[in-house]
This record gives C-alpha cells, structure tokens and sequence, in this order.
C-alpha cells in the first residue's frame, strides 16, 4: 500500500491503482498510519454519489429565498409627492388669488415744472452712470490702439 501511495502523491498512479486505493481507505482494515489519509479517499466516494445524483444543485442552496417586494413603502412615498404636489399648487394659487388689487400710480405728476424737474434728475443719474462706464473702458481703448499698431488693422 506504501507503494501505491507514493504513486498516486508523484501523480504517477493509473485509475485501477487509484480505485484500489479508494476501496482499501473504504474498507475496516486501514493500517494506523495510512488513517490520516482516510478523509481525502472518502471525499472522492462521496464526491461520486453527487455525482449519481442528477437532481443536485449546488447553486440552489446558495440562492437567496426570494421575499415579496413590500410596496407599502413605494405607495407612501408616492402620496406624499402628490400631496406635496397639491400643497405647492394651493400655496400658489392663495398667493394670486390674495393679490387683486392693482396698483395705479404710475408715477404721474400733476405739476408740468414738477416732472421736468424728476426728468432731469433721471437723466442725469443715467448720465452720471454713463460717463462711470465709459471711464472703466478706457483701459480697453489703450489696448485696443497697442493691438492697431501692431497687427497694423488701421
């Protein structure tokens, strides 16, 4: 059986050795020594009954049980977006519907002398701004001449 043995761990063993060695670990009279060889030889007798049996499935006892979708979460969600919906709308609806009031001045002077005068302080504030405007472009027509004369587009 040593012989047998060192065979079949060099990888030089044929199949009838190796099931000779199958049926000796099988069998009661194992010598002590050869025991701690005695659970790798049984896993291949128990690997050949998986092997018989057809209706095995090593993935079914991996698959997760399938659990029903609890779509009561889903549905609370779903109300709430349409109940947020409704709220929004309502809140804008209130905010025209309080409004209907117009607002009829319009700025409008009984006084001519009283609208000249507001007229010419209007046009001076748009004047005044104007004229700040064109002093922080000024920089800009510097630079603009520099590129004139060196791309020469003048």
């Amino acid at each position: 059986m040593n012989e047998l043995l060192h065979k079949y761990w060099e990888g030089q063993s044929s199949l009838e050795e190796e099931q000779k060695l199958i049926a000796y670990f099988n069998s009661e009279t194992v010598a002590p020594e050869h025991e701690v060889y005695r659970s790798i030889f049984n896993a291949f007798e128990e690997e050949s009954v998986m092997k018989e049996d057809l209706d095995f499935d090593a993935f079914a006892k991996l698959a997760p049980e399938e659990k029903p979708k609890d779509n009561s979460k889903i549905r609370v969600l779903k109300g709430l977006g349409i109940a947020a919906g409704f709220a929004a709308l309502i809140a804008v609806g209130s905010n025209y519907i309080g409004t209907t009031e117009t607002n009829t001045d319009l700025g409008t002077y009984e006084d001519p002398k009283e609208a000249y005068h507001a007229t010419v302080e209007a046009l001076q504030l748009v004047s005044t701004k104007f004229n700040n405007g064109r002093k922080n472009l000024k920089p800009l027509s510097e630079i603009n001449n520099k590129t004139e004369k060196v791309f020469k587009t003048k």
